[in-house]
């Protein structure tokens, strides 16, 4: 009987990190066009005012625009490698009550789901005032660039979810706690 609802679990674990990995390939691809439109927009901007000097208005703005997406689109990518920032008030493996140990490795991940929830809802609520607003030289409807607030904040909740998953079912180390290992040797 528990077997079989151990199994289930792993079940589930298995197919949520399938839906996880291909978000976070769709996310990565995402935020290498993003960048390699930011780089474009950056390059024109700086030959057109200083090789031609004609700037093209709409560069800055636009590179703005771009640089929130790929800001947005890095953190939470981050957030699902463990290469965000954090700060470690001790060391995990000191402490060898293994349900204790669990909880206080899910302390950061429930941290940045209350983020990320506030990220989801003060976005949305950019998103929705900004509807009707265009940017002044590139005419962007800003509820286009917002969007990507909220978008950025649910990709955090999935990756800090199936963190805390993984804590619960495996009690793998999370992977800056192998990273810190490799450091210290």
């Amino acid at each position: 009987m528990n077997k079989g609802i151990s199994t289930r679990t792993s079940k589930v674990f298995d197919n949520f990190t399938i839906v996880r990995d291909f978000v976070f390939r769709i996310q990565g691809w995402v935020g290498i066009l993003l960048f390699a439109a930011l780089t474009s927009v950056i390059t024109l901007q700086v030959s057109s005012r200083y090789i031609f000097h004609n700037p093209v208005l709409w560069t800055e703005e636009v590179a703005r625009y771009l640089f929130l997406w790929v800001v947005m689109m890095g953190s939470a990518l981050s957030v699902k490698t463990e290469r965000h920032f954090a700060i470690e008030f001790f060391d995990y493996d000191k402490v060898h009550n293994i349900p204790l140990r669990k909880m206080l490795r899910m302390v950061p991940h429930l941290a940045f789901i209350t983020l990320a929830l506030i990220m989801v809802i003060t976005g949305s609520q950019y998103v929705e005032m900004s509807k009707l607003r265009l940017g002044q030289m590139a005419r962007i409807n800003l509820k286009y660039i917002f969007v990507s607030i909220p978008i950025s904040g649910v990709t955090m909740i999935l990756y800090c979810l199936h963190h805390i998953m993984r804590i619960v079912l495996k009690d793998e180390k999370t992977q800056s706690d192998v990273d810190m290992k490799t450091r210290e040797s």
